[in-house]
């Protein structure tokens, strides 16, 4: 019989952790960048400040996935969350004391865009020990639900610190928000941590180059990070240029923004709720259906005039990208083994956030030069036919079809 999720009292006690830090982490990213628009004005600053902070992520998720199938996760996870408490707790003083400039904000940026990355490779390798692996794809489900949920929350809140109690106060609050987070971690029950066979030697490009060869010798892992590139690029890189296609498309401006922001979440939060009650077998076919899906909503984006239908469709398409998201990470989860986890899930992730990057740009330079419904049609067919290639005969794990007992 198999366990319910509210069983899992280890995942129960990290994410209440995590619904502090998720929090903290939207804060955090909605104050530095109105710190820096409200001292320079200049849209190059301010994306130069988002650029260091995801940047990281892409480059050094390798690094960090060798370094996570080498050291004890845990211990990882409580070094990097007190190092992202302090951060923001260095920041917040430097505030008050009115000494963090643009250049100040851009290290800073850095900074915490390295140890986000480390955290995020230490934390899709850390799950799979806290759950029990027919309840991943739930787990994986609710996090999505939580994640989705912070960017309602997190901003708000924002609001009201950076407008009533100031900037510096809004880090400290970022920098609390990393202490539930710090005690949970310490509480969890792991096993020990054992070392794999053959890994006392650290030896950084030979590791690398294992974990691609293990991705790459699996069928079924190969096509899962192949569906999830197709899915960032196509079906998440017209989100990424919402601002613009707002006011080229619909000639609105920062509300309808708001408007089309908040479909996106919305959708994104359908997607998760209802992932978390789906059976795993259904998993490999909701993961086809939403990547084919993800082309034509794009093609048909390209025929919409009326803003209230292209919310409805930006909504879909956050939904399709979601429900990507979330399969090809429950299932690529099961289907690794523990000495490769972090290895694997680390470009798992660096694919995500670098599709995703990659999908605004190209959506961004197409759309300038050759116009949108070209564009539109063109990306959503190439999305359609490549979802079709990565999906078709994919198999289910077989760990997904045998029940465990109590």
């Amino acid at each position: 019989m198999q366990r319910s999720i509210f069983t899992e009292r280890n995942y129960l006690t990290y994410l209440c952790g995590s619904l502090f830090s998720t929090q903290g982490l939207w804060i955090q990213r909605m104050t530095l960048g109105w710190m820096m628009w409200d001292q320079t004005h200049s849209e190059s600053w301010l994306g130069l400040l988002a650029f260091l902070m995801f940047f990281p992520s892409i480059v050094l998720s390798p690094l960090f996935g060798v370094m996570v199938d080498r050291i004890d996760r845990r211990q990882a996870a409580v070094i990097t969350s007190i190092v992202l408490g302090l951060l923001s707790l260095l920041l917040s003083l430097l505030v008050w004391q009115q000494l963090a400039d643009e250049k100040m904000l851009l290290f800073f940026s850095f900074a915490i865009g390295v140890a986000n990355s480390a955290y995020q490779s230490i934390r899709l390798s850390l799950v799979p020990e806290l759950v029990s692996e027919l309840n991943m794809p739930k787990a994986v489900a609710i996090n999505a639900i939580l994640y989705n949920t912070s960017r309602f929350i997190g901003p708000v809140m924002a609001g009201y610190l950076i407008k009533y109690q100031g900037n510096d106060m809004a880090l400290a609050v970022v920098a609390a928000s990393y202490l539930p987070l710090t005690l949970v971690l310490l509480l969890l029950k792991l096993d020990n941590f054992q070392r794999s066979a053959g890994s006392k030697q650290f030896t950084f490009f030979m590791d690398v180059k294992a974990g691609l060869n293990y991705a790459l010798s699996s069928d079924l892992i190969l096509r899962l990070l192949l569906l999830i590139a197709v899915s960032a690029v196509f079906g998440r890189g017209l989100l990424e240029i919402l601002p613009a296609a707002v006011d080229i498309l619909y000639s609105r401006g920062v509300e309808a923004l708001a408007w089309m922001n908040s479909a996106a979440g919305v959708g994104a939060i359908i997607a998760g709720f209802l992932l978390s009650f789906f059976s795993a077998a259904y998993l490999i076919t909701a993961m086809q259906i939403a990547a084919i899906v993800s082309g034509i909503l794009l093609v048909i984006f390209s025929y919409i005039s009326s803003f209230e239908l292209g919310l409805v469709i930006i909504g879909a398409l956050s939904f399709c990208a979601t429900v990507c998201g979330v399969t090809t990470q429950s299932l690529i989860q099961v289907s690794v083994t523990s000495a490769f986890r972090g290895r694997v899930m680390s470009l798992w992730g660096a694919i995500n956030i670098g599709g995703g990057a990659l999908g605004g740009l190209l959506f961004g330079v197409f759309t300038e030069y050759m116009g949108y419904p070209f564009t539109l049609v063109t990306m959503g067919g190439i999305c359609v036919v490549i979802a079709y290639v990565a999906t078709r005969g994919i198999r289910l794990p077989i760990t997904f079809n045998q029940p465990k007992l109590n």
